[in-house]
């Protein structure tokens, strides 16, 4: 039986309409329904931004599951896989569309049955504390049908054990583990296998395609299914998950692990006495390296080393040719251990020793990549063997460190991952929908078309369609952008205290009820500092308490929190609560970013102006990504502030204004109470 029009689930009186009394159609939702579906019959690629309220997720959940085609879809994260699930699948099934659905998370979301047993054997925690929450973990294993994590919410997310009894594909001995029958991770595989649609995070698809695709992958221990067509939504974090997934990361703790693993599994095995004193090496010897290359980083410009970093800059630095030169000896020792140890446990029948084996030669492998003699880099002062060539320079690959929760970790990136998704996505299968509601630069997605590498500058290199489709919110009527007339330069003196001015003002304007977003956390602080003991209302701050306890205090009485960039997406607050978003900064990434960087400087090279080619772009998603906590509902209203004077002085500003929704322009803060007081008409959906 043939597909009903889609109009007829969709458009006015339609089946959405029937099982939905509160629904009104949305003719942006039926268009990309149709650029979608066509997409998916045509083997097309499509990038589509769908403005906040266009239902966007039916619009292609609803192609997807009538294609006839393997589909998977894939989201920015757990949290919105979750939302799937609950919200827009079910219904589907009011519209009588019968596909078969699937969710599938990493491996490290699944409790693994042998690793649990093996630890409830020597059970050990990193605190004393943790003991007595592990009976909880326990009891909850007996009765599990999934062995999802997201089942264990009232456990706090550092507990140790977590690491210790859930899945990882380093540790996976598939079909030969004794549990395999058992084994949650293979049932959601199998679960996957016979779906239509297989709903994933992009964490786990790039993972996925980075292991499937690459020369030394082992295809076999994919976690998805093969199929016809992927669908991205929130599109705008592709090129940063697929950057982190296709490059390399190396952690002092990743080399602890390998020893802990390591002793474990050979732990009574007199015929690998040899092998247990490498594993008992690993940690000294990965401390050694990693304490020596931390001690090989550049002070930061204009700050010691150690000093308080933003937000925007993170700490991070960059690798250049021979920053690791003095840790050599350190590095060598490392990699001298893994291979002998990989060498004294080669050709072992046991599969859990074949895979300590094969992480040994990757670590080294990996670890190569940051000698002195490595592809990263080319030194003119390194003497190479008669008749060697020396390595070539990668100008593909950008080395950085970074610091984080106490662990070094050093990182080689791709500097673009455009040629990589052509060849190991785009030319593999057929369709492919990009879609977020903020993907548009002035209008235009060419910007993004070029950073996945469906485009370059000569225009598409794939069959490809394009499409820009509005908000059925009147942002006009319900919204409007504040941009203060006189604001010091952001890098002048006194900017915090001119934003805390700003503040006094504003949130007198919608009794707090507001976010005050901030793209460096210095700032966030002294602010919060500046003006918390003041406040009349709930005062939050980002770091206090996690994120999800400061949502739910903000949505309980009138608040004002002071956060930083994890608050910029990813947030829903309708209705009232949230009437007034403050943007300190214009949203541009640091330059000293190691990854921003480079790639201003390939822009440079290739004779582009990397400011008005790439940062202004970037800045424009990331504000349009802060000003969309605003509205997230027809009958929402409130403010965006801006209070950086560059958007109204300088010439680019004109370009990130255009790139926002067309909000009323408010010069002061007699105008901003004007507005807010004024009654408004309850928007249509």
């Amino acid at each position: 039986m043939p597909n009903p029009p889609l109009a007829d689930l969709l458009g006015p009186g339609g089946a959405l309409a029937r099982a939905l009394p509160s629904y009104e159609p949305r003719a942006s939702q039926l268009q990309m329904a149709e650029a979608v579906s066509s997409a998916l019959a045509q083997g097309r690629a499509l990038a589509v931004e769908a403005g906040t309220g266009t239902g966007k997720t039916l619009a292609y959940l609803v192609p997807a599951a009538r294609s006839g085609l393997k589909v998977i879809v894939s989201t920015a994260t757990k949290t919105l896989q979750e939302q799937l699930a609950d919200k827009d699948v079910p219904l589907l099934r009011a519209l009588g569309i019968e596909a078969r659905f699937a969710f599938l998370k990493g491996r490290q979301n699944y409790l693994c049955l042998l690793r649990k047993e093996q630890f409830d054997k020597a059970p050990t925690f990193e605190r004393r504390d943790e003991a007595p929450l592990y009976g909880k973990l326990d009891e909850w294993a007996q009765r599990t049908a999934t062995g999802d994590r997201a089942e264990l919410a009232d456990l706090p997310e550092g507990f140790s054990a977590f690491r210790e009894v859930f899945s990882t594909a380093e540790t996976c001995t598939g079909q030969k583990c004794p549990h395999y029958d058992e084994c949650f991770v293979f049932k959601m595989r199998k679960v996957a296998s016979e779906a239509d649609v297989v709903v994933v995070n992009h964490h786990l698809f790039f993972a996925d395609l980075a292991l499937r695709t690459s020369s030394a992958g082992d295809a076999g221990a994919a976690v998805l299914p093969r199929y016809d067509a992927v669908i991205f939504d929130e599109a705008h974090a592709v090129e940063e998950v697929a950057t982190e997934n296709f490059g390399v990361q190396l952690g002092s703790f990743r080399v602890g692990e390998l020893g802990r693993d390591a002793a474990r599994v050979l732990a009574g095995r007199a015929e690998l006495s040899a092998a247990r004193d490498l594993a008992a090496r690993l940690g000294t010897v990965g401390r050694a390296f990693f304490e020596a290359a931390s001690r090989c980083r550049p002070a930061a410009k204009g700050r010691p080393w150690g000093g308080e970093r933003s937000a925007g800059e993170s700490d991070r630095w960059p690798i250049p040719p021979g920053s690791l030169d003095p840790a050599e000896p350190e590095r060598e020792a490392l990699i001298e251990v893994l291979r002998a140890l990989a060498a004294q446990i080669s050709g072992s029948a046991d599969e859990e020793v074949n895979l300590l084996e094969r992480r040994c030669s990757t670590l080294a492998a990996e670890l190569s990549l940051f000698g002195r003699r490595s592809a990263g880099a080319l030194r003119s002062d390194i003497e190479y063997d008669e008749g060697e060539a020396p390595p070539q320079e990668r100008t593909d690959v950008v080395l950085w460190g970074e610091s984080r929760l106490g662990h070094l970790f050093l990182h080689a990136s791709p500097l673009d991952v455009a040629s990589i998704l052509q060849d190991r996505l785009y030319d593999r299968i057929g369709p492919v929908v990009f879609t977020s509601a903020t993907l548009a630069v002035d209008g235009s997605l060419d910007f993004f078309a070029r950073r996945v590498g469906l485009a370059d500058a000569e225009g598409p290199l794939f069959p490809l369609d394009v499409k820009v489709l509005p908000s059925p919110f009147d942002y006009r009527q319900n919204a409007a952008l504040y941009v203060p007339r006189t604001m010091p330069d952001p890098l002048e003196d006194g900017f915090a205290e001119a934003v805390a001015d700003e503040l006094r003002a504003l949130l007198t304007v919608t009794s707090g009820r507001a976010f005050v977003l901030f793209t460096s956390l210095r700032n966030m602080r002294k602010v919060h500092d500046l003006l918390a003991p003041e406040l009349p209302w709930q005062v939050l701050l980002q770091g206090e308490r996690p994120k999800a306890q400061l949502l739910r205090s903000f949505r309980e009485k009138p608040s004002v929190l002071f956060a930083s960039q994890s608050f910029w997406e990813g947030v829903d607050v309708p209705g009232e609560a949230l009437s007034l978003v403050v943007i300190d900064k214009l949203p541009f990434a640091s330059p000293q970013e190691p990854l921003v960087q480079a790639r201003i400087e390939r822009l440079r090279s290739q004779g582009e102006d990397p400011f008005d080619a790439f940062q202004v772009p970037q800045a424009a998603l990331a504000l349009k990504q802060g000003f969309g906590r605003l509205i997230r509902h027809a009958q929402d209203r409130g403010i965006v502030a801006v209070l950086d004077s560059r958007l109204s002085r300088r010439a680019y500003g004109k370009r990130l204004l255009q790139s926002l929704p067309p909000a009323r322009l408010l010069r002061s803060v007699e105008e901003a109470r004007a507005f807010f007081s004024a009654p408004h008409p309850t928007a249509a959906m």
